[in-house]
């Protein structure tokens, strides 16, 4: 008689949370990516100014409303770049429900989806 062949179990994690602490594990933790005190103070003075989600007071991810500014986003993934992280000209006022749902999916898409979001915005797209 026939054996059945071996099941296949694949290496890593077999659950959603410890699929996500694997993750975070290897992106390091927000201070290492640059998410300092100096951050923390720069961010809430940004906040300060800009109050309302630019997201939906224009309109994009859905109808135009009014709602409060939980973070500061980069309107471009800065992955790093010290540089493009301290560029203010591509901070955006963002409620969390904008940042963590149509605008990662955006940033997903490539960078001449984030340059139309820019221009939308009224920034200056990035090369």
């Amino acid at each position: 008689m026939a054996k059945r062949p071996a099941r296949f179990h694949p290496r890593g994690p077999v659950n959603p949370v410890e699929r996500q602490r694997e993750a975070d594990q290897r992106r390091g933790s927000a201070r290492s990516r640059g998410y300092t005190a100096e951050w923390d103070k720069a961010s809430a003075a940004f906040l300060d100014e800009n109050p309302f989600c630019e997201y939906c007071a224009k309109g994009v991810f859905g109808p135009v409303d009014t709602v409060s500014a939980d973070l500061t986003d980069h309107l471009y993934p800065h992955r790093g770049d010290q540089e493009l992280f301290w560029r203010a000209i591509w901070w955006v006022g963002s409620c969390t429900t904008c940042h963590s749902g149509p605008k990662q999916r955006l940033e997903g898409q490539g960078l001449p989806f984030i340059n139309a979001l820019a221009k939308r915005l009224g920034r200056p797209i990035r090369s």
